[in-house]
Formats: structure tokens, sequence, C-alpha cells
């Protein structure tokens, strides 16, 4: 399953003294403290660690693709002049930063381009905001590539099974989970690989979830990216603080006036939490990795109108319109009609499918304000039209395909083409291929200027990171 509907227990119902498999945890950080500390390499199944190295190296390309973009390049600037030097590398600099400065500058790298992972416990980009976190933390405490990857996993872990705890009602309240959600991910992921002991990491879980922030309203805009880096910050900055002997009410999620009841109105499912180390949600619901660097809500669409174009060997030119069947969650996500930004344009089904009439394909070259003038992709967009269709928002469908989509592409002389996407390619039930996963690696390195001998030194130092004896020989001379 990809998502879960919002459903769940209320605070109100819940009995501290009550720890029945059908009731929520009642000391959400301290369990989550207790199970980040004491995870160990030999816990995780060998699925779940290979999935977790997928989406490593997968996040290291988008992140090193996305120094390219404005955004990215600005908050460098930004991290240098406000946050001190230190000792932990910046993707796309030479100078380093401290793991505040590093964190932020790399979580935006790594969102720039809107070409990381998703999960849908949550609805949430988890390893962009962990793995932005957890290479400051790595490289300053110079941990081993195993003790590197058993921190991602539990960050990751941790983010998804919030994202099932807070159920999507969370997402669709307006908040971004990524960045709530995030931040105590990367406090988690911090908190191992500084080798926070059980109660410290419980305080920085808690530190980060009073702190976590973000809506859904700045979709389209420079602040995605920004507030995705500002995610793994807090996060960072939470497990300093913890580890400085900061303290942090223990009670952060569960109180009245905490994260479950202002964030989520009370909804809290038992499952996610109890389930922490027994379903492994790198696994199940699993991740979707993109392979178009837009929004995923457009990729179903996006991948119904190139079978239709290529299995009937249309004639572009004579497609008059395209129309996109979408359920609630396309809809509410796409928002950008007519994109007046590169930002914007990654939240448009007019921009996403214009584009592939206009060009044949979508890449991160495309991602730019020249894109959006140019004359044919203007004509190609004026032909979308996106709807949102019940049908699709039923139990066939939902939560089991909450980005599904059906197209018809209808021609300048009558003639109509439909086609039904449930899963696009990368999303977990039709999951990218080791080999398309290293060919958009390849690509995202050749697209940040980098050379083919230096992408093939990083890939393999990324296909190997469990058996590297220090994580700084991942970054010495690559990043």
């Amino acid at each position: 399953m990809y998502a879960m509907n919002t459903t769940g227990r209320s605070l109100d119902r819940q009995n501290d003294e009550d720890e029945s498999p059908d009731r929520p945890i009642s000391n959400v950080a301290p369990h989550l403290g207790t199970w980040v500390s004491s995870l160990v390499f030999d816990d995780i199944p060998l699925e779940a660690r290979h999935i977790a190295q997928r989406c490593i190296m997968d996040t290291i390309a988008v992140s090193t693709a996305g120094t390219k973009t404005h955004i990215s390049q600005s908050i460098r600037a930004h991290a240098a002049s406000v946050y001190s030097s230190g000792d932990c590398s910046v993707i796309g600099e030479t100078a380093r930063l401290s793991m505040p400065g590093a964190a932020l500058a790399n979580g935006v790298a790594a969102h720039a381009l809107d070409f990381d992972d998703t999960s849908y416990a949550g609805v949430v980009h988890g390893s962009a905001i962990v793995l932005s976190a957890l290479l400051a933390a790595a490289e300053h405490a110079d941990i081993s590539g195993a003790d590197f990857l058993i921190a991602f996993i539990a960050g990751s872990e941790v983010i998804y099974a919030l994202g099932l705890t807070v159920s999507d009602h969370h997402y669709l309240k307006g908040w971004w989970a990524t960045s709530t959600l995030g931040a105590i991910g990367a406090a988690a992921a911090t908190a191992k690989a500084l080798g926070l002991g059980r109660e410290k990491t419980a305080k920085a879980i808690a530190l980060a979830a009073v702190q976590a922030n973000g809506m859904s309203a700045m979709f389209g805009s420079d602040a995605k990216p920004l507030i995705a880096g500002q995610a793994a910050r807090l996060g960072v900055e939470a497990a300093l603080l913890a580890n400085a002997g900061i303290d942090a009410p223990q009670t952060a999620f569960e109180d009245p006036r905490g994260f479950l009841a202002l964030m989520n109105d009370g909804i809290n499912n038992p499952d996610g939490l109890r389930e922490l180390g027994q379903t492994w949600r790198l696994v199940d619901p699993g991740i979707a990795i993109k392979y178009v660097p837009v929004y995923s809500a457009a990729h179903a669409a996006i991948e119904a109108t190139q079978y239709l174009i290529a299995s009937n060997e249309l004639d572009v030119e004579q497609i008059k319109t395209v129309m996109c069947h979408v359920p609630h969650l396309v809809k509410i996500s796409l928002v950008h009609a007519q994109p007046a930004t590169p930002s914007q344009a990654q939240f448009s089904m007019g921009f996403a499918i214009g584009a592939i009439l206009a060009f044949g394909t979508l890449g991160p070259s495309h991602i730019n304000k020249k894109t959006l003038a140019n004359k044919e992709l203007i004509d190609a967009m004026s032909k979308v039209t996106m709807i949102e269709d019940n049908e699709l928002n039923g139990p066939e469908f939902q939560p089991h395909f909450p980005e599904c989509c059906r197209v018809t592409l209808t021609m300048k002389d009558g003639q109509s083409f439909a086609h039904f996407t449930q899963a696009a390619t990368g999303m977990p039930g039709n999951p990218l291929s080791d080999e398309a996963l290293l060919a958009k690696f390849t690509s995202c390195m050749a697209f940040a200027g980098w050379s083919e001998q230096r992408a093939q030194n990083m890939r393999d130092n990324l296909q190997q990171i469990d058996e590297l004896s220090t994580i700084r020989m991942l970054f010495q001379g690559e990043i």
C-alpha cells in the first residue's frame, strides 16, 4: 500500500496506561530514541539496505545536478556568509562549512530540481532531508560507511513511521511533511551518526518536533527547496543542542498542545510506530525514484502521453487536445496551470505534458526561464487540460495508486486515443531498475559538469558504501 487513508485514533481516546496493540504509543520521543540508539547493522534486512543504497546514490546524483540551479547557488553563498567555516563538505563548493551550514546548503541542492525520491508513507521526500543532514554529521564524526548506512536507515524509518502515524491527513491539511517529518528524521540520523545515547537521541527528536514547520502554500516557489534545506539544518542543530544538554519536552508529540494535536487534529494511527523495525518502510510501502524532474503527481500523465504517442505513431503536431483525468492528490499538487517561473513549472501539468509534446522529453536542462519562453512549449501547453475524476478517488485506486492518471489525446481529425497509467515508472509498484538508476546517476553528474571518470569513481564508492572504513573516503576530491 502506498499511502494511508486519513484514519487513526484521536488523542482524547489515548490511555497512557494502555499499551495494547490497538492503541497509539503514548511516549513517542522516548520510543524513537530507544529504537534509533539501539539499531545495529545486523538488525536491518538485506533488501532494506539495498534500497537505502539506491536512495543514497539517487540523492547524491540529484543534489549534484541541483547545484546548478540559482536557488542552490544563492543558498550556498548565504550559508558561507552566515555559518562558520568547518570540516563539512558542501556539494558544488570547495569551501567547507559547519555542520548546520553544510546541511542547509546540501538540503537545498537535494530538492532544487524536485528530482529526489518520495515515500507515500506520509507523502514525504525523506532521503533529501536525511542524507543532507547525515553527510555533514558523518563527515564531522568520521564514521564508517556501515555506520553511515545504519544512520541513514534509522532517520528514514523514523520519518516513514511517523508518516504512517499522521496518515495523509497531515499532508492534506496543508503541512509539507517533507519538512515537518523530515526535520525529525534528520535529528534521528544525526544523533545516530554522532553516537548519542537513548536519552539524548530522544531529546534531539523532541527538539526537532517542537520546531517542525513547513506549509504546502509554498509549492512552486524557491521557498520549497529552501525549507528542505532548513529541515536538514534544523535536524542537525537539534542533535547538537541535545548533545550539549539542552532539554526538550518528552511529550512533544502527544501533549494536548503538541505535534499531533496541533498539526494533525489528534489523529494518531497506532501501526506506524508499533511496526517500527518490524516492517521496514523502505521496503513496504517502498520508495518512488523519479525519472523526470517535476513533481511526482505529473509522472503518470507524462508516461501515458509518451505511450500513446509512441504506440500509435502519432504526429504530435496533429494533436488538438490532451485531457488528463486525475485523483484529488494530483489536482491539489499541480497548482500552476500557467507557470511563470521554473519553480512553478515543476508543479504544472501543462508544463509537464507540454514539454513532452514540444521536445519529446523532459530533463533538468528544461527547468529554466528560457524553456518557459519557448513558443512551441507555450503552444503545446495550451492544449492540456487537467480535471479531477472522482472515479480515481475511489477504493479501486486509492490509496494504492495515489497519483494515477487517465490521458486522452484528441487529434485534429477527430480521432481519440486513451491510456491509463496507475503507477508510473519509478513508483514502488513499478520500480526503476538498477540499470535505469545508474543511467540517471550518470546523466545528473554529466549535467553538473562532472567528467565520466569522476562520476565513475563516486558511483563505485556509493555502490560499496557499507565497506568504506571511513566515510571521508566518499568525499576526498569528489564532492
